[in-house]
């Protein structure tokens, strides 16, 4: 994987393009209608092969991707989440990556209004290092709703008292 300026990988998204493709039986063909790439750029961009791939614009990426049903976020986070799982466990847990993305997507904006309604707090006091905190938070939070629901599910399911 090639490094970029700040010495970060640079991620690869055409193999979970090709990926999508075949879970969703798409063709190329398809493919570049629904994005109006034309068919031989669309197929210099996706080569199996990366040392026979076109780069990629960043345009070109988000049109395959919104066809795909997804975005760069989403995308984003399948590559950085799915790093050493299976197949199978991708496709069991794709769908947590698009509940948490479509979750959190708005939610720098919802802290910045949460903050901006605290008295004597804006966002020049807020330290990176408060993340590991806030996220330890977040998932046991997500963790009790998820039991509610299951819960929930399971007394409609089980009650014999359920009326229309």
């Amino acid at each position: 994987m090639d490094a970029g300026e700040s010495g970060n990988p640079l991620r690869d998204y055409i193999p979970l393009i090709l990926e999508s493709m075949a879970a969703q039986e798409t063709a190329q063909r398809a493919l570049a209608q629904k994005t109006g790439i034309n068919k031989t750029r669309l197929g210099l961009l996706l080569h199996r092969d990366p040392a026979k791939r076109s780069v990629i614009t960043q345009p070109e990426l988000e049109k395959i991707l919104h066809a795909l049903g997804t975005n760069i976020l989403q995308a984003y986070t399948c590559l950085e989440t799915f790093q050493g799982l299976d197949l199978l466990d991708r496709q069991r847990y794709s769908t947590i990556i698009a509940m948490l993305c479509d979750m959190f997507a708005d939610l720098p904006r919802k802290i910045i209004e949460a903050l901006d309604e605290i008295n004597g707090i804006d966002g020049s006091e807020v330290k990176r290092d408060w993340g590991a905190p806030l996220q330890r938070a977040v998932v046991k939070k997500v963790a009790e709703e998820v039991v509610k629901i299951r819960e929930r599910r399971a007394r409609l399911v089980d009650g014999d008292d359920f009326e229309l």
